[in-house]
């Protein structure tokens, strides 16, 4: 048990290291591909990878597949059953990406009737969204390799492929802007980046799994059948947050206008940033699920469930109270005074819905290890359409705040509601050990650092961002001191034992 946990504990840094870079590039490029390309051009932007974003739906949830067959066979030294499993759902890719080519170039001659783009920009437009499609259908066939890394726990080799793909796409994005390439210049740099990361996930998807043997011939109805089966609900899943975090933009676009979709997506892409983060670490957690699944094993699927969650908390705690209490301020500093207010807003909104939604994602990450997924599939889609049907009232009202009450209204009854009853059905655990033992806890301990951050940000203005940072992390250490003393026994009982172990060890070795 102690060797699992340790070894996801190993999974989920490597994980944090490639969203932690991801954010890094965010952080640091999207004001340069503001300012460089104009609100315009960027909501045009922000327009073409939204709309092309549904066409990865057409992977139909094959790479979970993959991660979940791949680890299932594997661990039972079915090596012949992997192969089988895996070479299916890469045919199906193969297949599946000639049908995003063509179907881009149909959004590509219908985005400018869709959305309401600026006149100079409609062939730029049309160009940026066929070469944003040829990326997904390249990602399409290659990225399969990647279930196979995470299937077999190499997490770490991911997290080298992501950071060569990064380092290739910032240079690109870059040298594109600085060369005025605008829009079509961006998306061959990243283009040339996913063809690049994913000739890498080919390479040591083979090297560090030699036993698996890829064919592309038809695969047989016995391995097709559940395949279907597990990645039908996955696709149903994946649709319903498409619905939730993408079409916000889109209904911006249709009903607003292309500039209002840059105030929007700053707000919203902080919050991304900040589920990313924790959906790392999460999504380390279902093959270690699976394993447990496996072997009938409930107290430790419940224990990875305790641990999950409030580990996820309490590393994206201090990221969702800064957002929260203090986006407005860190919005204006990052991408300039003028979207301060409206993204701001937008922001905190967003934040206030992902405040609860973290909080289910270790039980997400579960369900799809146990093979328990297409309750939260369903549920998820009725969230994913009340999204977008709320989000289209509320703009003609509200504006780009209505959408983003459409995106919390109905998030907050799935996460507040829905999520603990399934979690106790699915783990055998009561409602109040959810929502007050291992919610509650470090929802009490980040409250101090809340209301620190709200005084501050009221009564000591800041000019830049290395004083808005150097105050956060001053504010960080009552989140810390608190977090010692909500959990003190656990440290003492646990933690300390195992890093006196740790060191006898070392100094055993050493003499």
């Amino acid at each position: 048990m102690q060797l699992r946990f340790r070894h996801i504990c190993r999974n989920a840094l490597s994980s944090w290291l490639a969203t932690a870079a991801n954010m890094a590039v965010g952080f640091f490029l999207s004001p340069f591909i503001v300012h460089r390309l104009g609100d315009a051009a960027y909501g045009v932007w922000v327009l073409s990878i939204s709309s092309v974003n549904y066409l990865a739906l057409l992977d139909l949830g094959m790479r979970s597949s993959v991660l979940r067959f791949v680890s299932k066979e594997r661990t039972v030294g079915n090596h012949a059953g992997a192969s089988d499993a895996f070479s299916a759902a890469l045919w199906v890719r193969v297949q599946i990406s000639v049908a995003v080519l063509l179907l881009s170039g149909l959004l590509a001659a219908l985005f400018p009737v869709l959305f309401r783009i600026p006149p100079p920009l409609v062939h730029t437009s049309r160009i940026a969204v066929m070469i944003i499609g040829t990326t997904t259908a390249v990602g399409m066939c290659l990225g399969v390799f990647g279930g196979v890394l995470s299937a077999v726990n190499r997490y770490d080799v991911q997290t080298g492929v992501t950071l060569a793909q990064l380092a290739i796409r910032v240079t690109g994005v870059v040298l594109a802007l600085g060369k005025g390439w605008g829009l079509v210049g961006i998306a061959c740099a990243e283009l040339v980046a996913a063809t690049f990361g994913g000739s890498l996930l080919v390479r040591f998807a083979l090297r560090v799994y030699p036993e698996l043997r890829v064919r592309l011939s038809r695969p047989t109805r016995e391995v097709l059948r559940p395949l279907w089966s597990y990645s039908f609900y996955v696709f149903v899943q994946t649709a319903a947050l498409q619905l939730i975090y993408q079409t916000d933009n889109l209904v911006v676009g249709s009903f607003v206008s292309a500039s209002a979709v840059t105030f929007y997506a700053i707000g919203n892409s902080l919050c991304r940033y900040t589920d990313q983060f924790a959906g790392a670490m999460s999504m380390t957690f279902v093959p270690a699920a699976s394993t447990f699944d496996a072997g009938g094993d409930a107290a430790k699927l419940q224990n990875l469930y305790r641990i999950g969650t409030r580990s996820i908390l309490i590393v994206s705690m201090p990221l969702l109270v800064t957002l929260l209490t203090r986006g407005h301020t860190f919005i204006g500093l990052w991408m300039g005074p003028q979207y301060a207010g409206q993204s701001g807003t937008v922001l905190m909104i967003l934040a206030t819905a992902l405040l609860f939604g973290l909080a289910n994602n270790t039980a997400g990450a579960v369900s799809m290890g146990t093979d328990r997924h297409k309750f939260v599939a369903r549920w998820a889609m009725v969230e994913g359409i009340s999204n977008l049907a709320l989000s289209v009232v509320l703009v003609h009202v509200y504006g780009i705040y209505g959408v983003a009450i459409g995106t919390l209204l109905p998030s907050l009854f799935i996460h507040l509601v829905v999520w603990p009853g399934f979690t106790t059905k699915m783990l055998k655990i009561s409602r109040f050990d959810i929502m007050v033992r291992t919610w509650g806890v470090v929802y009490a301990a980040a409250l101090p650092f809340a209301l620190a951050s709200f005084f501050v940000d009221r009564h000591f203005a800041v000019r830049s961002i290395a004083a808005f940072i150097g105050q956060t992390l001053l504010l960080l250490t009552i989140f810390i001191a608190t977090l010692l003393l909500v959990f003190r026994a656990g440290f003492r009982s646990q933690v300390l034992p195992a890093i006196k172990s740790r060191l006898r060890g070392k100094a055993a070795v050493v003499a």
